[in-house]
């Protein structure tokens, strides 16, 4: 694999990196001859060298001209640039003499953005990372934590032959001494072909070339050509030259691989509302009859095993537990490397990628929907971890339990995947790109490109008791502890008067609590964010007596006194609750609402006043 650098258009960048241009168009001059499929394309800005895409060429295909070049994938690479083949053609004849082209001709490179997962690749420790770890002088707690990562993801270690040399220059004999007889606990880097790069030697020519910084070169050409996957080093000349050379992404000091790692693996989310809560394996009752048809399905000692195994390593899971103590629901979830060996042991097999597997998940009926508030903690924790799908396997024919949370599941859009050997169906859903063929609910928890941003009032008296995890600081959750079907149900029922909007399934609504104490410009805040499933005018009472069911903070009563005034029935997908509550000051500060007045329902507000609005909710 050989690296290649192309000067490019910045313009075409963002259409390379979304995918929508897959094909790159260059001269087959002789000096291109020598790039091969699976060769890396660095394509960077002819504007600014700092702004890049790195791509792998996946096929080469020779014409003769531009006619036939852009013949069968024009639309698709331009289709944002021209709108007709001649357009794109007079822009292509600009680029090179026609002499040339008539010359050598066009080659068309099929490409992709290049996905490196630092995570999982194998690592190539620099000396500085050695010492910091081996001598007591110099404990660090980046590298002692990114150690244990290390071992906990059994990932591939080396370090240089050259190291040993290096280290022999150390100026503390004593800790020298100590280092050098350690060295041979790791793994030295095999030794691969050197293969000359004019790009790489007219980088790092621009440095002193010394005899340590001889060897540091060496390290990162290691990197450079692909010999290992990550070169860890604290060495900030290092990383200065890295960024030279375009793998500033492969070269990593220890506090930035400690926040991939830490990134990338979060904690489960812990939930102060309602009654499912994370626990210990160690703390739940194995001996419960709760997990009698769990046995039956995967082997009464196997699974005892597995569940002993999981208290040992103090693991976690989501359990709802009746007044009585006695379970009536679990989950656990597991996320998953991109090459789990049980992807290839399905039928189909799962291609790589990163997933979130929900590994256990059972619940007993309980009549106030709590096996939406699991579904919600799925796609949290989905979310969270930021993968590209989630999967489950289960039994689908053994009891009407498994097929009822079959149903529930499909309903919010996971779909048959294949089987496992032992005869699990497996159903995936993907947290991709949104389908505007399907309801928000099948899409949940992606949001629509094109959504708008509208927002939702709500009183106090009703507020958290719809949307419990948007509870402020302040307010009793004590009040909320009934096992009310609304509040456990992630689709959510909002009764409205406004009989005229320009909202759309889909679009995304904010909900404000109106304050309760003085002044309200503080009391008053924005508390998280729903999605809109639907907005239906009701023509009767029963009609929306039928569509609050169960998900409505409104009793039967209510509801029928208020149908003529409030006949209009918004279903809201719980989305997420702001970490920090954004103030009706800070709205009134940027123009969002008139100074003086708080919003009306489906008050539209723009998407940068949203991403405002969210930045500021989100964070801690």
């Amino acid at each position: 694999m050989r690296n290649y650098y192309l000067k490019i258009r910045e313009k075409f960048i963002p259409d390379i990196a979304s995918g929508n241009k897959t094909h790159e168009y260059r001269l087959a001059s002789p000096d291109r001859a020598q790039i091969k499929i699976g060769d890396t394309l660095v394509l960077i800005s002819n504007q600014d060298k700092n702004v890049f895409i790195k791509t792998t060429i996946k096929s080469i295909k020779h014409f003769p001209g531009w006619q036939e070049a852009l013949e069968d994938n024009w639309q698709k690479d331009f289709k944002s640039l021209y709108r007709t083949m001649d357009e794109a053609l007079k822009e292509c004849y600009r680029f090179y003499p026609k002499i040339e082209v008539d010359t050598y001709g066009i080659n068309v490179y099929e490409i992709e953005p290049l996905k490196e997962n630092s995570l999982d690749a194998s690592i190539l420790i620099d000396t500085n990372i050695i010492i910091k770890r081996e001598s007591n002088n110099n404990a660090s707690f980046e590298i002692a934590n990114l150690f244990n990562w290390f071992a906990k993801k059994q990932s591939q270690i080396f370090i240089h032959e050259l190291s040993k040399e290096e280290l022999n220059n150390y100026d503390n004999e004593e800790a020298k001494k100590a280092i050098l007889t350690k060295l041979n606990s790791y793994n030295v880097l095999p030794k691969f072909p050197d293969i000359k790069d004019a790009f790489f030697e007219s980088i790092v020519s621009q440095y002193s070339r010394d005899k340590n910084s001889e060897i540091d070169n060496k390290l990162l050409k290691e990197v450079y050509d692909g010999n290992v996957g990550v070169l860890l080093t604290d060495d900030n000349l290092m990383l200065k030259k890295a960024e030279s050379l375009y793998i500033r992404d492969r070269v990593l000091a220890s506090a930035e691989l400690l926040s991939k790692f830490e990134h990338f693996d979060p904690k489960n989310i812990e939930y102060k509302m309602l009654a499912v809560k994370l626990k210990e394996f160690g703390e739940v009752d194995l001996n419960s009859k709760f997990f009698d048809t769990l046995r039956e399905d995967y082997g009464g000692i196997d699974f005892d095993n597995w569940f002993k195994r999981k208290t040992r390593n103090k693991e976690k899971a989501y359990v709802f537990e009746n007044e009585s103590g006695i379970i009536q629901g679990f989950l656990y979830l597991k996320d998953e490397d991109p090459n789990e060996i049980g992807y290839l042991q399905m039928r189909p097999a799962l291609s790589p990628k990163r997933r979130l597997k929900v590994g256990t998940f059972k619940i007993d009926s309980t009549g106030f929907r709590l096996g939406e508030r699991f579904l919600k903690i799925i796609f949290d924790n989905a979310i969270n971890r930021n993968v590209e799908e989630i999967y489950v396997t289960l039994f689908e024919d053994r009891r009407d339990d498994v097929k009822q949370l079959k149903e529930m599941m499909e309903s919010w859009g996971f779909y048959r995947h294949g089987y496992k050997e032992n005869g699990e169906l497996v159903l995936v859903k993907g947290l991709g790109k949104y389908d505007e063929t399907k309801s928000p609910k099948y899409n949940f928890p992606i949001i629509k490109e094109q959504a708008r941003y509208f927002l939702l009032p709500i009183f106090p008296e009703y507020h958290t008791d719809l949307f419990p995890d948007m509870i402020l600081k302040n307010e009793d959750m004590h009040l909320y502890e009934d096992k009310k079907a609304h509040r456990y149900a992630l689709e959510k029922i909002y009764l409205s008067g406004a009989y005229k909007t320009d909202a759309k399934p889909g679009d995304i609504m904010v909900i404000y609590r109106v304050g309760e104490s003085k002044p309200k410009k503080y009391s008053s805040v924005i508390t998280g964010i729903a999605i809109i499933e639907s907005l239906i005018d009701t023509k009767s009472v029963d009609e929306c007596l039928a569509l609050c069911k169960n998900r409505s903070v409104f009793e039967e009563n209510e509801i029928i006194e208020m149908h003529k005034k409030r006949p209009k029935v918004v279903k809201l997908l719980d989305y997420k609750p702001f970490k920090s509550k954004v103030t009706l000051e800070y709205l009134w500060s940027q123009g969002i609402v008139i100074p003086g007045n708080g919003p009306r329902t489906f008050d539209p507000i723009t998407k940068e006043q949203y991403e405002n609005i969210y930045k500021l909710g989100t964070e801690k």
